[in-house]
């Protein structure tokens, strides 16, 4: 379901809502072009403290220390870090860290081994919150989280409009 003001995808009693600034992003990052590399960065938003809703406000952009192809990408964390710590005290503490997103040079992504094993490292690092994981595709955007040790894609939308 979508809301025009500040986008809101309902699933599984879940409710995540996506700025309009972020869905821009990933519209115009995707990977239409054969020689495009993943574009890749972390989620900046919040959650519910019964972790049943999210805001993804915006995203971090790949930086110049980092590096991709058209199937894989390095994100170095400390340039990413100092942009959530920068929204994090901007905001007194409301924004921070809620996942990670990336493209994948498909029509309707699904995420390889290298990502799972990598989200499993995100959930690892930071026991204190619930995350969510976007691969953005060539067509869909699909929302992933863990439940009892297996990633599900908790929300599918269209995204080429």
């Amino acid at each position: 379901m979508f809301v025009h003001s500040n986008q809101m995808l309902v699933t599984e009693n879940i409710r995540i809502h996506v700025s309009k600034e972020l869905l821009g992003i990933w519209r115009d990052k995707r990977q239409l072009d054969k020689n495009s590399h993943e574009a890749f960065g972390v989620l900046i938003g919040s959650q519910s403290e019964c972790e049943s809703e999210f805001w993804l406000e915006t995203c971090t952009l790949p930086q110049s220390q980092d590096s991709a192809t058209r199937t894989s990408f390095n994100l170095r964390a400390s340039q990413h870090q100092i942009v959530v710590d920068s929204y994090y005290e901007s905001s007194k503490g409301t924004l921070g860290y809620v996942g990670t997103w990336h493209t994948h040079p498909e029509q309707s992504p699904i995420p390889s081994h290298v990502d799972i094993a990598d989200w499993r490292k995100c959930i690892e690092r930071n026991p204190d919150r619930a995350l969510l994981f976007v691969i953005i595709g060539q067509l869909d955007m699909c929302i992933f989280r863990e439940s009892k040790g297996t990633f599900n894609c908790i929300y599918k939308e269209r995204i080429d409009g």
